[in-house]
């Protein structure tokens, strides 16, 4: 199975240009221009034959992440590829795409979560990672104490871990307003996560029109009390 030829075969050059937009940290010629449900489906194939896939292209990166939730095998397997896998990703959509695969952790809750614990407070995309995994996965009853303590004493200066972290507070909000809205309430966020939770949280058809209100209202007002 040549990955590449296919990559190139189903290649789509509007595509190519409109997702470079997209992922501007991505020099475009590292793009081919392959749509994601193209492939999921090379993906799936290549999980089955365990065909041999490079790392240069965006598209062989995201296709990395998905094979591991593809492949048949152990847990133990899983986490050994994620371990390989995730110093390659570099952009939001081959975190996010992949870990949207990772349906495996739920049958692995106790494992992956002990996994997911230092890259917490890795790199850029490996916080990224941690966090989307953490919003995928470990906002049920069992964990959402703990990931809303994780995720409420992240402070970066990287924009891709903010706006995951501010994503990851306004879903959590829905299931548990009465304990993600103290910390907006009482200014326990970091700042800039705090203003990026309400506009996510306030941009979510899931949240009544009152509540946005109230959050807006909120938003003008700092920690220190200025406007801002």
């Amino acid at each position: 199975m040549d990955i590449k030829k296919l990559l190139f075969e189903n290649q789509d050059t509007d595509y190519k240009a409109f997702h470079a937009k997209l992922v501007p940290n991505i020099d475009s010629d590292k793009i081919i221009g392959v749509r994601l449900p193209v492939l999921r489906k090379i993906a799936r194939e290549a999980a089955k034959r365990n065909a041999k896939i490079g790392d240069f292209y965006y598209e062989e990166r995201m296709l990395r992440g998905l094979v591991i939730g593809y492949k048949n095998c152990s847990i133990r397997a899983r986490l050994k590829s994620l371990k390989e896998f995730i110093p390659l990703i570099d952009n939001w959509a081959v975190c996010d795409c992949s870990c949207a695969g990772f349906k495996f952790t739920n049958s692995n809750k106790k494992e992956v979560w002990n996994f997911i614990q230092p890259y917490i407070t890795g790199s850029e995309y490996e916080a990224r990672f941690a966090v989307v995994m953490i919003m995928d996965y470990f906002l049920d009853n069992e964990y959402a104490d703990a990931s809303i303590e994780i995720l409420s004493h992240i402070a970066s200066d990287k924009y891709y871990v903010n706006m995951a972290v501010a994503w990851a507070l306004s879903v959590a909000f829905v299931k548990y307003r009465s304990k993600i809205l103290p910390l907006i309430e009482n200014n326990l966020l970091n700042d800039i996560i705090r203003k990026m939770t309400i506009q996510k949280i306030c941009d979510s058809y899931r949240v009544d029109k009152e509540t946005k209100q109230y959050l807006r209202k909120l938003k003008k007002v700092r920690k220190e009390g200025s406007v801002l």
